[in-house]
């Protein structure tokens, strides 16, 4: 028959019990002695053990999420199109660890297992966990997996807070940490939410105040009203929408006047809420959705999110949807905000999507490339095996380095405009880098001049660059302000040939100079004589420096050298150093003569007084 998977499958696997003997003190204040974690495990372990990642589900996930337990699985595990050989966590290189948390219902320690104490299952006795209890109960797993360091954690949603809480509470256990679809804390919606999930489960006739299982019974009407509503907070209102609409189940278009389904969306949540019935249990569920009200970092340290990340040492990656309306993109920002003011290292980045929340759960190739560069440069790191050609099911070969199509080389020649601006800046400075494109001036600045920080970039091609090459970089729209970065947090905010493509010119400028000592500021000189002879001629200008048609260009507050001269003088901002270069970046003669006219691009170096 021949190999029965793809071969970036990891294939068949075998999930394990570990007993975790030492006693866990959980933040209610009950005590276990001890308890066990059912995990999966895919790819090698290398010698020094520097070479794992520890995947957290989300509410109703657990360990299984790659691969298949048996040849007639109609279905591979719920990460499965992101774990395997050469995928963007590839078990070539990385020894991949996934685990069912404390108080899960398949096969770890929870509601459904036997309390040593009485000899019947746990029920409603099983004590309420924490994110920070599955953390310590996480460490401890590592314990006795002999894994001192993970190389990276790796999150979801709820996922996602339980690698911010690794961060927190164990800074030299996790090198990097990458958090997905989260929040630092939920929202009071959020919390309303689950609520009413809960209070289906618990008014469920059938729930027996938690003590079903002596019954013979679930609570099956409750549990599936819990999914039902929470699988409509995972999706948008467009794509419901675009898979729905409101299309009738039967086929003549007509009503039926009762209450059996009669829309399609209808039948989509009886059905999806009658597979998780079948999975899941009830009990557990209560325990998930208070472990998500309960998670806030930040409350130990006096409702400071930068305090509480202050310790951390990971590199973050930080990644949201645009359609996730549950944890808002907002929310992912509060995060890297918070990175950013207590001077940790952070990506962020800002994937188009049409889902809603369950997007992190699917192969968008944006999201899956931003993915696979950084483990690529995590697995450098930490000297994971080379990267090996793999058959993906598309019929397509790649490796973990040849999908990186975008990446530079770290020695690529430095276009000329960023190498003077090189020459202005102070070796060890700390710089920002305002639509920094595909992170070329910061990537050399780190490379010869010891200098740290971040790059913005609006265009999601050159987010995925800026990662390829190690960039710090900040999916970020420079127009929006740049209210996440404190005053004078940094020596130097650079914007090079973007003034001209701002909504308001004066307005960021004036920030670069609140977040920046300095400001550094090149763009294209609307005065220029062949910009003249243009527009002299009854045409829109198209040169070297403005080489975008009238219709397409990105240009909407063109300036001259004169005008933003006028602009510094009128705000009172301190020219320290001006070049005026023509379009091979060259000064000369003719240009210091009538800099109005023959100056093509215009460097500035200010500063406020």
């Amino acid at each position: 028959m021949g190999v029965p998977f793809a071969a970036d499958s990891v294939g068949l696997v075998t999930p394990r019990q570990i007993a975790i003997e030492q006693p866990l003190t959980l933040d209610c204040g009950q005590r276990l002695p001890r308890h066990d974690l059912t995990i999966e495990t895919y790819g090698t372990l290398n010698a020094d053990r520097s070479n794992a990642i520890l995947v957290c589900h989300a509410l109703s996930g657990d360990h299984h999420v790659a691969g298949y337990h048996t040849l007639n699985d109609r279905k591979p595990g719920w990460w499965d199109n992101c774990i395997g050989p050469g995928k963007p966590i590839d078990t070539n290189r990385f020894h991949v660890v996934a685990l069912n948390n404390l108080g899960g219902c398949r096969g770890s320690t929870g509601p459904i297992t036997i309390n040593p104490a009485t000899g019947q299952p746990w029920g409603p006795d099983f004590p309420i966990v924490t994110v920070r209890d599955w953390v310590k109960s996480q460490a401890l797993l590592a314990d006795a997996l002999g894994i001192q360091r993970w190389a990276a954690i790796v999150g979801g949603s709820l996922g996602g807070m339980q690698v911010i809480q690794w961060a927190i509470d164990f800074p030299d256990r996790i090198r990097h940490a990458i958090v997905i679809a989260a929040a630092p804390r939920i929202s009071a919606q959020n919390i309303a939410f689950n609520e009413i999930a809960r209070q289906a489960i618990l008014s469920d006739p059938d729930f027996h105040g938690g003590r079903y299982y002596a019954q013979g019974v679930k609570p099956e009407r409750g549990l599936k009203l819990a999914r039902m509503l929470g699988h409509i907070t995972y999706l948008s209102d467009e794509a419901m929408r675009a898979r729905f609409g409101r299309l009738l189940r039967d086929g003549d278009g007509q009503f039926n006047f009762n209450y059996d389904v009669e829309f399609e969306v209808e039948s989509y949540l009886r059905h999806q809420g009658q597979i998780f019935v079948d999975r899941f249990d009830a009990n557990t569920y209560l325990l998930m959705t208070k472990a998500l009200d309960y998670f806030d970092p930040a409350r130990e340290y006096q409702n400071d999110l930068v305090a509480a990340l202050r310790n951390a040492s990971a590199k973050f990656l930080v990644m949201s949807f645009s359609s996730d309306w549950r944890f808002s993109p907002a929310r992912s920002r509060e995060i890297v905000k918070a990175l950013v003011d207590a001077g940790r290292e952070v990506d962020y980045a800002l994937i188009e999507s049409q889902l809603g929340h369950d997007d992190f759960l699917l192969p968008l190739p944006h999201y899956h490339r931003l993915l696979r560069s950084y483990l690529t440069r995590v697995a450098d790191e930490v000297g994971a095996p080379p990267a090996q050609s793999v058959m993906h099911n598309s019929g397509e070969t790649v490796t973990a380095t040849a999908v990186s199509a975008r990446s530079v080389p770290a020695e690529a020649p430095l276009r000329a405009d960023l190498a003077r601006i090189c020459d202005w800046i102070e070796p060890g400075s700390r710089i920002l880098d305002l639509g920094c494109g595909d992170g070329a001036l910061l990537s050399a600045l780190a490379r010869t001049r010891n200098v740290r920080g971040y790059g913005l970039e609006i265009d999601p091609d050159n987010v995925a660059a800026c990662v390829e090459r190690g960039v710090d970089v900040i999916h970020a729209d420079v127009d929006n302000g740049l209210a996440e970065f404190a005053t004078g947090s940094f020596d130097y905010v650079v914007m090079t040939q973007a003034l001209q493509a701002l909504a308001r010119p004066d307005l960021v400028l004036a920030e670069m100079l609140r977040v920046g000592r300095e400001a550094i500021v090149t763009f294209p000189n609307f005065g220029h004589w062949r910009v003249r002879v243009a527009i002299a001629r009854g045409r829109m200008p198209l040169t070297p420096s403005l080489p975008a048609q009238w219709y397409d260009t990105p240009n909407i507050h063109l300036c001259t050298v004169a005008d933003f001269e006028d602009l510094c003088r009128a705000r009172g901002w301190q020219v320290l150093e001006r070049a005026l270069l023509d379009r091979r970046h060259h000064g000369g003669p003719a240009i210091n003569w009538l800099p109005n006219v023959f100056c093509e691009i215009a460097m500035y170096k200010l500063r406020r007084p």
